[in-house]
């Protein structure tokens, strides 16, 4: 899979998108940091991991307000402890998902080194998995279990990559072993960007896939006018004690509340 001419660059930008753009890509690693630094001294002492989990939800939103991106939820989003899949669009959808979720994102290894958002992932907690590896997969479903018994909600992208948001791709099994052994419901939660019109569509600027590379796809979301995520959960979660066969119902699940990405 390639990357769309114009998910990267605008070719005749606007001036002011260029001032905007070039705003936004200064505010927006100064907000990640001044955040983080927060996080860090909110988590001190009693009562310190509850604010911590505010702080994390100030940051999304905000960052979510510098960039011009509004969130439009339908149904209700789980309370923690859960078990939680979504389809996977962008590096966008942890923030838009940690504004309205207190969780723990399962997230392949290479968010690590990321520009920002890495450096955020690794401060929040996030379990990162290594996909290729199944021995990791193990580590990792113990991790997950950790922390489903502490309280905490688990969120995982099980579709393995992001696409262009055009469809739901299908699920990878390997990390549902542990919702299938221990019984757990299987919340969802369907995305899906939408820009403005005179903008890129979302499949070539909000959404992040094939071989787009991470700053000049953020330069060019910098420079986009007012845009939506729309996050739709589940109604009723899905449980089932065969992997393969609970992949395909949540992906069966996903599908029935998905809308393709694109213009509003």
């Amino acid at each position: 899979m390639t990357a769309l001419p114009g998910a990267v660059e605008l070719t005749s930008p606007r001036p002011r998108a260029t001032l905007r753009s070039t705003l936004r890509l200064v505010v927006v690693p100064l907000w990640t940091l001044l955040l983080l630094a927060g996080f860090a001294v909110a988590r001190i002492g009693p009562g310190g991991a509850a604010r911590g989990r505010r702080q994390v939800r100030r940051w999304a939103r905000g960052l979510l307000r510098l960039l011009s991106i509004d969130v439009v939820v339908e149904g209700t989003p789980p309370t923690p402890p859960f078990f939680l899949v979504a389809n996977h669009l962008s590096y966008l959808d942890i923030v838009v998902l940690l504004s309205e979720l207190d969780t723990v994102f399962v997230a392949k290894r290479e968010v690590r080194a990321w520009p920002v958002f890495g450096l955020g992932a690794r401060a929040i907690g996030c379990i990162f998995v290594d996909r290729e590896s199944r021995r990791d997969t193990v580590r990792v479903t113990d991790a997950m279990r950790r922390r489903l018994a502490e309280g905490a909600g688990i969120l995982l992208f099980a579709e393995g990559t992001s696409s262009d948001g055009t469809t739901v791709l299908p699920l990878r099994s390997s990390l549902l072993e542990l919702p299938a052994a221990d019984a757990l419901p299987v919340h969802t939660a369907a995305l899906s960007y939408h820009t403005d019109p005179g903008d890129p569509p979302a499949a070539e600027s909000l959404c992040w896939w094939g071989d787009m590379t991470f700053l000049p796809h953020l330069a060019l979301v910098c420079r986009l006018g007012p845009s939506m995520a729309r996050v739709a959960f589940g109604r009723t979660a899905v449980s089932g004690a065969d992997r393969k066969r609970l992949a395909a119902e949540l992906h069966t699940a996903l599908l029935a509340d998905f809308r393709p990405s694109g213009t509003r």
